[in-house]
C-alpha cells in the first residue's frame, strides 16, 4: 500500500517548504527548562477530566485510529464506516485496509453533514478539526454527536489532533460511543519524541488497550516525562505556537487580498494550516502544486485530500519572513495563471 500523501512529501524538496501541518519543533532544551516531569498518564486525567479507564496510550495518532476501528470491528459493533472529503488520506485509506464497507461523503465549509449520515452499526471516522480545511465541530456539537450516536447505536473515532489549537478547555469532552484520538505531532510538535494517547468510550478503549499490547506495546518512559512537561505547560506551548501562527496568518491576509478576485481560502483561527482554491477552472490542485514546485516551493496539492482542486499551505513550520517570500511567489504564480484566462 502507498500513502500518495506521504510519497509526495518524502520525494519532493524546495527552499520554501510550507507543507507541514506542524509548527516548528520544541527543542528539548525548551523543555528541560520549564520544569519536572510528572505522571503523564495524570496529567491527562486532569486535562480531559476522565478515569484511567478511558485512556490508552499510543505511538501516534494514526496508531491510535488503527486500534479504534479494530477494536469496534472485533467488539462486533460496526460494519461500515463514513468519511468525509476532503480529508487527510491515510483516514480515508484505512476502512478499506480493515476490509470495512465505507461510504465517503463530500462536504463543503462545515462537518455538521455528518449528523445526517449516522446508520446503526457503523462510525464516522474524521478529523477534527479537518484536515486540510479547519473546519470543526466544537464542544457543543460534540456533545450533539454523542447523542445522537447513542440513539442509532452508532459510534465515531475523531482523529482529534488539531483540536488544542481551537479550543482551549478540553475537559469533560463526551465519552459515550465516541472515541478521540491525539498525538504530541502537531500542538506538541517535537523531533525527537512522539506520543500518542486516546481518550473514550471505557468500553471501547479496554478492547484498544488489549491490541495496544499486542502490536506495539511499551512506549518508552522517558518519551512520557518530556510530553508531562508540556502537558503540564499548555498555556507555555499554546503562546509559543501563536507567536509563529499568527504573523504568518496576517501575512496570508495581506497577500491574498492582492489577488482575492482569484482565490478562494478555507482557514479557521489559530489552525496551522490554510486551503487555497484558485478560481482558474482549468488549473488543478496538483498542477498548481507541480507549477510551485518548480519555483522551489513545496505545498500539498488537494489530489491527497481526495479532492484536486487546491493546495495545503502550513502556517507554523516557518518564520514570517521566509513565509513572506514564499506567499509573494504565490501570489505571483496565481496572477500569472488566472490573469491570462
Amino acid at each position: 500500500m502507498e500513502i500518495g500523501h506521504f510519497t509526495w512529501l518524502r520525494t519532493h524538496r524546495a527552499k520554501y517548504d510550507v507543507s507541514s501541518s506542524g509548527v516548528k519543533p520544541i527543542q528539548l532544551d525548551e523543555i528541560i527548562k520549564l520544569g519536572e516531569a510528572s505522571n503523564f498518564i495524570e496529567d491527562l486525567m486532569s486535562i480531559y477530566g476522565v478515569d484511567r479507564r478511558n485512556l490508552a496510550i499510543t505511538h501516534g495518532t494514526q496508531e491510535g485510529n488503527f486500534a479504534a476501528l479494530t477494536a469496534l470491528r472485533e467488539l462486533g459493533l460496526i460494519e461500515r464506516v463514513i468519511t468525509v472529503i476532503p480529508e487527510y488520506e491515510p483516514i480515508r485509506v484505512l476502512p478499506k485496509f480493515l476490509r470495512l464497507r465505507q461510504t465517503e461523503l463530500n462536504i463543503n465549509e462545515s462537518l455538521t453533514e455528518l449528523f445526517n449520515n449516522i446508520e446503526r452499526g457503523s462510525a464516522l471516522f474524521f478529523s477534527n478539526p479537518n484536515n486540510p480545511l479547519g473546519t470543526f465541530l466544537n464542544k457543543k456539537l460534540l456533545w450533539e454527536l454523542s447523542d445522537e450516536l447513542r440513539r442509532r447505536n452508532a459510534y465515531a473515532v475523531i482523529d482529534s489532533i488539531f483540536l488544542e489549537f481551537v479550543e482551549n478547555n478540553l475537559k469533560y469532552l463526551p465519552m459515550e460511543n465516541i472515541i478521540f484520538t491525539f498525538s504530541t505531532s502537531k500542538f506538541y510538535t517535537m523531533n525527537e519524541i512522539k506520543v500518542g494517547w486516546v481518550v473514550g468510550d471505557n468500553e471501547i478503549v479496554k478492547e484498544i488497550n488489549g491490541i495496544i499490547d499486542l502490536v506495539s506495546p511499551l512506549v518508552i518512559d522517558l518519551n512520557l516525562k518530556y510530553v508531562s512537561i508540556l502537558l503540564r505547560n499548555r498555556s507555555w506551548v499554546r503562546e509559543r505556537n501563536l507567536g509563529i501562527i499568527i504573523p504568518n496568518v496576517d501575512t496570508m491576509r495581506k497577500v491574498i487580498n492582492e489577488i482575492s478576485d482569484y482565490v478562494s481560502i478555507s482557514y479557521v483561527e489559530y489552525m496551522p494550516i490554510l486551503y487555497i482554491r484558485t478560481k482558474c477552472q482549468e488549473i488543478t490542485g496538483s498542477a498548481f502544486a507541480n507549477k510551485l514546485l518548480s519555483r522551489d516551493i513545496l505545498t500539498v496539492p488537494g489530489q491527497y485530500f481526495g479532492k484536486d482542486d487546491g493546495i495545503r499551505i502550513g502556517l507554523g513550520s516557518v518564520k514570517r519572513d521566509i513565509f513572506e517570500e514564499a506567499m509573494r511567489i504565490i501570489m505571483n504564480a496565481i496572477n500569472e495563471e488566472c490573469g491570462r484566462r
